[in-house]
């Protein structure tokens, strides 16, 4: 007895169901949207412009959250991250965002500390986010005699601070604030590994070193001395500083973000770029070193020979 033949029509149908149930399955997961990207590679800090962005389309499924969908949406937002060309430019990486950009960076216990550079303190523009650094801080005679410092003594906090507003207590007068002046600064200039470890956040384009190739344009050339120029006259850098303490010679503490502003504001740094693995030196292994001291040993030294 034959056996009941199958009609091709359900076949066809079961395809044409199976097709379908496919394509809206997929369709919700790669169907096509654009999405703002960077056109060009885009420092932090940039005001994006329509020149500076694209459109592209992508997937739905790839599309993030705060992904921006018009390119007008970009213009004049600032960008707190930079993006290579091709990166999304997402809500996430605009500097509205309290979050965004070097908050999001720093582990806890650490600020972003902005210091004076030059051509020579600044590592002649070599600087680059991401590398780490050594400071070297110098003190002068001179500046501390120009800049006095005087501590102020009057009751203590909890924490052994003097309160530079004291309180009245029970009808008695307030007490008389004395200056204690501090001991009398060395004779002279004093230099000493002050931290390391650093890591760089943030070098302005301005002043970072770049080749000029051979055959360059005369806009390449005079942007290179526009460069070269404002390195010279000095810039800022922006560096990932612990606020745990420290300690500078043995007995006396302080925590490296205040021990930097001092010397920034008061003295000057020197910074050191540290190889890839970083430096591996113990608190023994660092001194300070006196430029009289050092100058009457190469003198006796020179009048020996």
């Amino acid at each position: 007895m034959e056996a009941k033949k199958r009609s091709p029509l359900i076949a066809i149908v079961l395809s044409v169901v199976i097709g379908l149930m496919v394509f809206a399955l997929l369709n919700g997961v790669i169907r096509p949207t654009e999405v703002v990207v960077a056109k060009v590679a885009i420092a932090p800090g940039t005001i994006l412009t329509e020149q500076l962005v694209e459109l592209r389309t992508i997937p739905m499924g790839a599309k993030p959250v705060d992904a921006l969908t018009k390119v007008e949406d970009a213009a004049g937002k600032m960008l707190a991250v930079g993006r290579a060309p091709g990166d999304l430019v997402v809500q996430a990486v605009l500097g509205e965002i309290a979050g965004a950009g070097i908050p999001a960076e720093l582990p806890a216990g650490h600020v972003a500390l902005a210091i004076h550079v030059d051509q020579a303190s600044g590592v002649a523009g070599l600087l680059r986010p991401g590398q780490s650094v050594t400071v070297i801080g110098m003190l002068s005679p001179d500046l501390l005699k120009n800049n006095p410092i005087s501590v102020v003594t009057g009751p203590m906090t909890d924490f052994g601070v003097p309160t530079l507003s004291p309180t009245r207590v029970a009808g008695m007068p307030l007490p008389t604030q004395t200056p204690t002046p501090t001991p009398a600064p060395p004779s002279s200039p004093l230099a000493r590994l002050a931290v390391t470890g650093l890591r760089v956040l943030m070098v302005p384009q301005s002043f970072r070193y770049e080749e000029v190739p051979s055959g360059a344009s005369q806009d390449q050339l005079y942007s290179s001395a526009r460069t070269s120029m404002s390195a010279q006259e000095g810039s800022v850098i922006v560096l990932d500083v612990p606020t745990t303490k420290i300690e500078v010679v043995p007995g006396l503490w302080t925590d490296a973000a205040s021990l930097l502003a001092a010397l920034d504001e008061y003295g000057s740094v020197h910074l050191a770029l540290e190889p890839a693995g970083g430096l591996n030196l113990k608190s023994s292994d660092l001194v300070t070193l006196n430029l009289g001291d050092l100058y009457e040993v190469l003198n006796d030294n020179r009048g020996k020979k």
